[in-house]
C-alpha cells in the first residue's frame, strides 16, 4: 500500500512507503507514515533527547505536546517500527527550511530512540528521507544546527555526500558541552531519481 501525501495544489504518492528493512541486531522495521496513535511514542523520544541529553537540538524543553506538535509534528513525519512489536524506534520529519519563495528547501529532524542506536537505523531513514524529500517536491535539503559534538549525524551527513556549507561558531549551548559549534549540511536532492 502507497502512502497518500495530501498537499494544497495536488496529492504525492509516495508508492514506496511503507518500506522494510533489518537492523544490525536482525531486527524487521518498517518505515511508514506517522499516524496519531504514534504521537505519544514519537513524543516521548523527542522529549527525551531534546529535555534530558540537550545537545543535539536548539530547544530546551519539548514536554508540552503542543510543543511537540508545532515543531516536530507541524508537516510529513515518517516513523521507522519494530515490525513485531510495533513499537516506534526512530522518526523523521520534512517540512519546509524557509518560507514561500525558498520553500523548494526543505529542512529534516531526526529522532532515534536511546535504545534503537548504533543499530543503523540512522543510515535506514537518513537514506528514505532523501528519496522522501525529493518525492515531495523539494529540489535540496538544508540542516541548519548538526552540532559537531554530534559525532553520529556530522559522521553520517558526511558519508551519505552532504555539502558542508558553513559553520556557526557557539551556535548553541549544550548540556554538558557548553557553547558549542554547528555545521550547515546541504544536500542537492535532483542528483536522486524520482522513483516510480
Amino acid at each position: 500500500m502507497a502512502v497518500v501525501v495530501k498537499r494544497k495544489k495536488s496529492d504525492v504518492i509516495l508508492p514506496y512507503i511503507p518500506v522494510e528493512g533489518h537492523l544490525k541486531d536482525g531486527r524487521k522495521v518498517i518505515l511508514d507514515w506517522y499516524k496519531d496513535e504514534d504521537e505519544e511514542q514519537v513524543h516521548s523520544i523527542v522529549k527525551y533527547i531534546v529535555n534530558e541529553e540537550g545537545d543535539s537540538y536548539p530547544q530546551e524543553n519539548l514536554s508540552d505536546v503542543e510543543d511537540f506538535r508545532g515543531f516536530f509534528a507541524s508537516h510529513d513525519v515518517f516513523v521507522c517500527r519494530d515490525v513485531n512489536s510495533s513499537e516506534v524506534l526512530a522518526s523523521f520529519y520534512v517540512k519546509p527550511n524557509f518560507p514561500d519563495r525558498c520553500s523548494h528547501i526543505c529542512n529534516g529532524g531526526f529522532a532515534v530512540k536511546k535504545s534503537a542506536r548504533r543499530l543503523g537505523i540512522g543510515k535506514f531513514i537518513a537514506r528514505h528521507y532523501l528519496q522522501v524529500a525529493r518525492d515531495l517536491g523539494y529540489q535540496a535539503s538544508l540542516f541548519n544546527l548538526v552540532f559537531v559534538t554530534n559525532e553520529a549525524a556530522v559522521g553520517l551527513w558526511r558519508s551519505m555526500g552532504f555539502t558542508e556549507i558553513g559553520r556557526i561558531p557557539n551556535a548553541g549551548n549544550l548540556k554538558g558541552h557548553g557553547n558549542t559549534d554547528a555545521i550547515q549540511f546541504y544536500y542537492d536532492l535532483s542528483k536522486i531519481e524520482k522513483k516510480a
